[in-house]
């Protein structure tokens, strides 16, 4: 019986979690440089910015008057709320140019040239292989529209085109897979990503099972352990990588 993937994209088919490591050590270098002795420790530096990113999700953008959540404008603003963090009790007055730099570097997250030299290895032959087997793909993508329509141009440059159905929202819920799905519940449907509790679990409750291909985010550091001790094992597949899906096949 043909199958229903439904594909992850940032960490799964396309590496992202290091696409914002240069912009944080560069923002922390000129964080450094501007504040002197002044300035934390680089590895609280980085702390600091870890968790303003962290609680910046769910804060509102004053500009849309929307929460951040996964939209672009999130982490350079994080970057710039660090750099006043640090200013503040040190009573130094924050900089509007340093700001902007610090701004204008966040974005340096978002280069394009970057998008097709990050596509995960076995991508392609992966879909390819579904597709021969007869199976329909889809992506469900988190985050903002405008950064994921660039990758998604940039995989389909490489001649990754394979999905029947793309959508990209906010938040996964069990409702986005329960309208991929429709007119698929007869068949086994699989979702795929590299996010256990984004990707799987809210697939899991609209009755897909999940095939999770871990990758420590800046979400889930230090989180793994406890993550992979929630594996509902029996409703859930563990693979390595995208290569699994061809090699395990017959499993699924």
């Amino acid at each position: 019986m043909d199958k229903l993937f439904v594909f992850d994209l940032d960490d799964t088919l396309i590496d992202n979690v290091h696409d914002y490591a240069k912009p944080i050590l560069n923002a922390c270098g000129l964080i450094i440089q501007t504040l002197g002795s002044r300035a934390p420790h680089v590895s609280k530096l980085i702390a600091i910015e870890q968790e303003i990113d962290k609680h910046r999700i769910k804060e509102i953008n004053p500009d849309t008057n929307k929460p951040y959540l996964y939209s672009m404008e999130r982490f350079p603003s994080s970057l710039v709320e660090t750099y006043r963090e640090i200013c503040q009790p040190a009573r130094i007055t924050p900089k509007p140019e340093i700001e902007e730099e610090l701004y204008n570097i966040g974005l340096q997250a978002f280069n394009e040239d970057q998008y097709v030299k990050n596509t995960k290895p076995h991508t392609l032959s992966t879909l390819d292989f579904l597709r021969e087997q007869g199976d329909t793909l889809m992506l469900c993508s988190k985050g903002d529209k405008r950064v994921q329509g660039k990758k998604l141009s940039a995989l389909k440059s490489e001649g990754i085109d394979h999905f029947s159905k793309i959508i990209v929202v906010d938040d996964k819920t069990p409702d986005n897979f329960k309208k991929l799905s429709k007119g698929f519940t007869r068949c086994q449907r699989y979702s795929i990503g590299n996010s256990y509790t984004s990707d799987i679990v809210p697939a899991l409750e609209a009755g897909f099972k999940g095939i999770y291909i871990p990758v420590e985010t800046w979400e889930t550091v230090g989180k793994m352990e406890e993550i992979h001790a929630e594996i509902d094992k029996e409703e859930c597949f563990v693979f390595r990588s995208l290569k699994s899906i061809q090699t395990q096949y017959e499993k699924l």
